[in-house]
């Protein structure tokens, strides 16, 4: 219950947070005097699930202090019909999985 409630807290501030895109709110290189590195990936695990994988990387004074990894398995989103270019560039009908969009609010 407690990872259910976390991830749908997480859920909510990703898709309430970045609405458009900022090409100067984008990071080129972490400030690792003191800083909170973090990284978010979503993989499919099968039909039904998803996994989250976060990654904090805690910088102080230039060295990596810690690394703490959490994986958490979430609903899969389903699939969805798209048309996609064959190799040969026909046009087919392709079944994709959703995928999960990712916004991340920072106070």
């Amino acid at each position: 219950m407690k990872n259910g409630l976390w991830f749908s807290l997480l859920s909510a501030l990703v898709l309430l947070s970045c609405q458009q895109q900022n090409d100067e709110d984008k990071v080129k290189e972490v400030d690792k005097d003191g800083a909170v590195e973090m990284k978010v990936e979503i993989n499919h695990l099968d039909s039904a699930r998803d996994v989250m994988k976060t990654e904090k990387i805690f910088w102080v004074k230039g060295q990596q202090e810690k690394t703490v990894i959490d994986l958490d398995t979430v609903p899969a989103l389903g699939t969805s019909t798209e048309v996609v270019k064959t190799s040969s560039g026909d046009d087919t009908t392709a079944t994709i999985q959703k995928n999960y969009k990712i916004f991340i609010t920072v106070k």
